[in-house]
């Protein structure tokens, strides 16, 4: 269903959504409950942020060229708290 704006002489601009069958009727703003002109307002076709278009893109090249990776990843180096979590685990337990 498409979405329409109107203009409330009291509150301003609201959204809508109406059958095309009932475009032309006023619309009821939400606050007051009075009828609303409809405004002309541009289309919002297809708008998408460049972010979101470059996600779109990568996914669709990656559906029929997936990246290969070539090199296993690094592992943690020994003085990362990652590295030895399962030692501070195993003294935690044994200080409990």
């Amino acid at each position: 269903m498409p979405i329409y704006e109107y203009e409330c002489a009291e509150h301003g601009v609201f959204e809508q959504e109406r059958k095309v069958a009932e475009s032309g009727a006023a619309g009821e703003c939400p606050r007051c409950f009075l009828a609303s002109a409809r405004i002309v307002s541009a289309p919002n076709l297809g708008r998408l942020e460049r972010s979101q278009v470059r996600a779109i893109e990568r996914n669709e090249k990656n559906r029929h060229e997936p990246r290969v990776v070539r090199t296993e990843p690094r592992s943690a180096p020994p003085q990362c708290w990652c590295a030895r979590s399962a030692e501070r685990i195993t003294a935690f337990r044994t200080l409990a």
